[in-house]
Order: structure tokens, then C-alpha cells, then sequence
């Protein structure tokens, strides 16, 4: 693993022991950063650095051999809108107001968790 020097927090080339799980094979963008690997360390990190800034406040995650996607949409500090596809065209959204909840929530999506993410209340996604 290679550091980026654009990055500017905790990040290190070695992973810690006991080596954590990984998810690889990833398509992830996260405030115009493309990264295709995530650990929960990682992903509690990214969560963290969605910027708020008009045009990139999105984190979209999804595998590149299955279809579907997670993302989520940073509206303000501690006010997240969260976005599941499972397969084109069904679209379902929620609402987090809190950063750690959100990770659990992408990191169980992640690991295949469906208990935990439909237990979410999930809406229709409103269309324009």
C-alpha cells in the first residue's frame, strides 16, 4: 500500500496486528478521490473527510462485480442523506444524523449485513 501525499491525517503503509478485515475490488469516490480498498478504519476515515463543499460532499461505494450501490450525502456536520441500491432502477434513501451510525451502516453493507441495513427506515427515492 502506497500513501498518497495529498493525504493529510492518519494514514500508514502497514496494516496493524491483528490484520483487519479488508474489502477490495471496491469502486469508492469520496470528494474526488478514487480508492478501491477499505478497511473499517479506512472507511470510519473517508466517512470523516466527505467535505463540506458545494459539489463534492458524495461517498459512493459500490463492488465492481455486483450491481448496486451505497452512497451517502453530507448535508451539514451531523446530517447525512443515505442512498441503497440493490439493483437499478429500485432506489431507496434514509436519513443519519450521526457519523459513527453512518459507518456502521456502510461497513455492514460492506459485509453482506442485510439484517442491519434493512432495519434502517428506508423511503422511496424522491424524484425532481
Amino acid at each position: 500500500m502506497i500513501s498518497d501525499p495529498r493525504v493529510d491525517g492518519p494514514w500508514a503503509d502497514q496494516l496493524p496486528d491483528p490484520v483487519p478485515v479488508v474489502h477490495r475490488d471496491l469502486e469508492v469516490r469520496v470528494g474526488g478521490w478514487d480508492l478501491t480498498t477499505l478497511t473499517r478504519e479506512h472507511l470510519q476515515y473517508w466517512v470523516g473527510c466527505i467535505p463540506l463543499q458545494f459539489g463534492n460532499t458524495f461517498m459512493v461505494v459500490s463492488r465492481k462485480d455486483q450491481p448496486g450501490f451505497i452512497q451517502t450525502y453530507r448535508n451539514g456536520a451531523d446530517d447525512y442523506d443515505l442512498e441503497l441500491s440493490d439493483a437499478p432502477p429500485e432506489v431507496r434513501r434514509t436519513v443519519i444524523r450521526d457519523e459513527a451510525q453512518l459507518v456502521e451502516i456502510l461497513w455492514a453493507w460492506l459485509e453482506g449485513d442485510r439484517e442491519t441495513v434493512d432495519a434502517l427506515d428506508w423511503g422511496p427515492l424522491e424524484q425532481p
